[in-house]
């Protein structure tokens, strides 16, 4: 047994990787054990409830791996459970918010994110993904059509904690009434020394129950394995009808005092813990520094799309014309937006509409773009096809009070408008990148609005506007917004800064429901040469001078907070553990899981790699760099022009003494027979098409190069 235990980490051939694939569908692939011949219970239908993976990857260790089913590959509570089947879970629902989560989380210690809420947990799938949604929906139909009326299915569990163990009659009942009268569920109890073994329930006729000891979560020679083969195969034959060595219990309540206490599945992978504490969030604590009297007019509770009708309604019936000028928001809030819809002023859909951005979000994407990470571990380049944008990542999800909305919070921005959760709204945004970084490509002015969320903000609006002119080119123009202001009002501008406008906003102005009409209109006037009325100072530290305190931009709607972080820290996920059997097992699985999902390339220097790495059983993919003699300098130089001039090499030279000859350019050569240079030149052009269609999928790539020299080692690839 525990032999046929360990074979699940080996591999015997490459997993089928398809675009979009999650990790779990890789493990997925794992191949079978060895499935005993047994004629009774080979038809059984073993459906996994948790609460992790251990079940599944145990049927698969005994040779009964079948379709995927919705809790296979994540961790549940009881409570998500029930949660989830109790009602109808289809469509009509919303899937009893099955793809909502509460926390993002990197692991520490591995390349994987975690999507928890109260209910459960994601750890090898990105919910956000629209590829994981369309399986994970075939997995719920799947589910939902499970039909034990007629014939019997084996329900297994393992529970993550003890206290538990007083609901089980609850999820038997509940999969009797859901499936059919012959749904039977086996309980296993895990790191159990008081009792070990099966045993019965007086009066619950459907559910087994199974202590498990410690040991099990090894073989035989110490290395982690699936530990549930034996019980899942003893409950099969108790189902039909075989004589099963089992203990006896009158009640539930008596299992519950011979069960040694046991919380291991509250943890999850690298110490985090498996699911939130709490279904509802805790309030949220006061942030020192807002002021209750700085209370700006509020947003509709609304999505996007509701919003630019509500305010584009308010526009002038002529909207206001400003020719060759365009007026881009950039937060902190969507008052921004709203007051240049409400003016009529043409206003295509850009990122930072709606959404609420710190300045150090805004001067973040500004450098590094939409893609970049916002944290270690997350964000593009990591293992989810989701994170490719570092604009998608945040910390939290919370609902919005009195809302159908959902607050997205990291520690610089935080999207309340839309859910960036959602695959459609990641759709649009994307468009809305495009947009964003095409503006001023028409040679016309364009005209940055911000309205900064605390007054220390003007300090950092010389940063601002540099990034904004470096990206955008010298027709930019800034206006900076401060509100709440009393001692100082209306534009001022600082010598030496032609292209900056800082006007500060009494605080009356957040009486209208658009409360930046009257600086946006002045910023224009200004733009378009006519004169206006306003103050100079030095130096940008004096316009901070003049600004009273606010920081009311540091709170969203309802009195939430803007941004992650902004009171205390984050609390720590618990105290430091050792990674425990399922820790390491788990780990293993990933890593065979992923390990022939990966694709090798070749980088030359010589034909000899290619061979060597087809030789080895290795998934690796034709290269053009496979049949050539290569310099380091050519693979830089081919990989940045997209391999325009790989073929302009000199006129073929015979190599003396073969039937070969040779062609050169100073970053490479071809050695061929001279029979065989029109096939090899569409060999290789199929690679470099080959090459190109690697570089749009999402499957992990491994790049080996032989260096020529020792010189080469100073020459990096990765950028290229």
């Amino acid at each position: 047994m525990t032999a046929v235990q360990h074979s699940v980490m080996t591999i015997s051939g490459p997993s089928k990787f398809e675009p979009g694939m999650q990790e779990s569908d890789l493990m997925d692939q794992l191949p079978d054990g060895k499935k005993r011949n047994d004629d009774l219970t080979r038809d059984i239908m073993l459906v996994s409830l948790g609460c992790f993976c251990g079940p599944k990857l145990s049927f698969k260790n005994i040779g009964r791996g079948s379709e995927t089913l919705p809790f296979d590959w994540m961790r549940t509570r009881h409570k998500g459970l029930v949660h989830f089947l109790k009602n109808s879970w289809d469509e009509s629902t919303n899937f009893n918010d099955f793809f909502d989560f509460v926390s993002k989380k990197p692991v520490p210690g591995c390349n994987m994110t975690t999507y928890r809420s109260f209910y459960h947990s994601y750890w090898h799938d990105d919910p956000t993904d629209p590829n994981m949604r369309i399986r994970y929906k075939r997995r719920i139909v799947r589910f939902n059509e499970i039909d034990a009326e007629v014939k019997p299915v084996l329900f297994v569990r393992t529970i993550p904690n003890t206290d538990e163990l007083i609901d089980v009659p609850e999820l038997v009942a509940l999969l009797v009434k859901r499936h059919g009268k012959q749904a039977h569920l086996l309980l296993i109890i895990d790191f159990q020394n008081t009792a070990t073994g099966a045993a019965i329930v007086e009066g619950v006729s459907n559910l087994m129950v199974y202590y498990l000891a410690g040991s099990a979560h090894v073989d035989s020679e110490g290395l982690p394995a699936p530990p549930y083969g034996v019980a899942v195969n003893l409950a099969l034959d108790w189902i039909v009808g075989r004589p099963v060595e089992a203990m006896h219990f009158e009640s539930i309540e008596k299992i519950i005092e011979c069960a040694d206490p046991t919380d291991w599945g509250i943890n999850g992978l690298g110490g985090l813990w498996a699911f939130e504490d709490t279904l509802e969030p805790p309030p949220e604590e006061p942030i020192p520094g807002v002021l209750p009297e700085q209370r700006p007019c509020q947003l509709p509770a609304v999505s996007s799309a509701e919003l630019v009708r509500h305010f584009s309604a308010k526009a002038p019936a002529e909207g206001l014309k400003c020719e060759n000028i365009s007026v881009v928001p950039l937060g902190c809030t969507g008052l921004t937006k709203a007051s240049i819809l409400s003016m009529g002023i043409p206003s295509p859909d850009l990122p930072f509409d709606w959404v609420q951005i710190s300045d150090a979000g805004l001067l973040h994407f500004l450098r590094k773009g939409f893609e970049a990470p916002i944290r270690d571990g997350l964000g593009a380049g990591s293992q989810r096809p989701s994170e490719k944008r570092g604009f998608f990542d945040f910390h939290t999800r919370r609902k919005v009070p009195d809302s159908a909305l959902t607050a997205c919070r990291s520690h610089l921005h935080s999207i309340w408008h839309d859910d960036p959760a959602d695959p459609e709204v990641r759709t649009k945004f994307d468009l809305q990148f495009d947009l964003f970084e095409s503006l001023g490509l028409g040679g016309e002015s364009v005209l940055f609005v911000r309205a900064v969320a605390t007054e220390a903000e003007l300090s950092r609006t010389e940063e601002l506007l540099r990034a904004l002119t470096k990206k955008f080119g010298k027709q930019v123009a800034l206006l900076v917004i401060c509100n709440f202001q009393s001692s100082t009002v209306g534009p001022h501008f600082a010598e030496g800064f032609d292209d900056l406008m800082v006007y500060y906003l009494e605080a009356s102005a957040h009486e209208l429901p658009a409360p930046y009409q009257k600086p946006i209109q002045c910023a224009l006037d200004w733009i378009s040469g006519k004169e206006i009325q306003a103050a100079h100072s030095p130096d940008v530290k004096g316009l901070l001078a003049l600004c009273d305190l606010t920081s009311w931009g540091l709170l969203g709607l309802m009195g939430l907070h803007a941004f992650e972080g902004l009171v205390s820290k984050p609390v720590e996920e618990g105290p430091p553990r050792e990674p425990s059997a399922e820790d390491k097992w788990l780990m293993d699985v990933r890593f065979e899981a992923q390990k022939d999902a990966l694709v090798l390339i070749s980088l030359g220097y010589h034909e000899g790699l290619g061979r060597a790495l087809e030789s080895a059983n290795l998934n690796a993919e034709g290269s053009p760099f496979d049949g050539t003699f290569m310099r380091m300098e050519g693979v830089l130089h081919f990989l940045r022009n997209d391999f325009a001039d790989f073929f302009d090499v000199s006129e073929p030279q015979d190599v003396p003494g073969t039937s070969f000859i040779v062609r050169r350019s100073s970053h490479h050569s071809f050695w061929n027979n001279k029979a065989d240079i029109d096939s090899s030149r569409q060999d290789v052009e199929d690679r470099i098409k080959s090459l190109r269609l690697l570089a749009r999928n999402d499957q992990p790539k491994v790049f080996v190069r032989a260096a020529a020299t020792a010189e080469e080692l100073s020459l990096s690839l990765f950028g290229s």
